[in-house]
């Protein structure tokens, strides 16, 4: 099955509010950033991508049911980053500053 995603939650809400590509999800792809995840099965999602950045529309009661749904499908998403992910993810950033021979801000 073919996807579009994006990190971009302006593009995904409006995706989502013209109801032109099927919303398959949210996943975490690192604490403090979301994918938004498309069915794409035409391979329409960077004509849309574009028509979006040149400032296509869609109604204004979609938009902002897209954005609230959007929203919760976010929160839902955080919450399932565990404590134990979060722990990776900061050890993986400490040795990747430390390889770069960065110092610590308590050296």
């Amino acid at each position: 099955m073919q996807h579009f995603s994006t990190e971009r939650l302006q593009l995904a809400i409006y995706v989502h509010a013209s109801e032109r590509l099927p919303f398959l999800g949210c996943e975490a792809v690192r604490p403090g950033v979301l994918r938004f995840v498309f069915e794409d099965p035409e391979h329409l999602g960077k004509q849309i991508e574009l028509e979006f950045d040149r400032g296509a529309a869609v109604p204004a009661t979609s938009l902002f049911a897209s954005q609230k749904f959007l929203r919760r499908t976010m929160t839902e998403a955080l919450e399932n980053l565990t404590i134990g992910e979060l722990h990776e993810h900061s050890r993986e950033m400490s040795q990747k500053y430390v390889n770069k021979g960065g110092r610590s801000s308590a050296g």
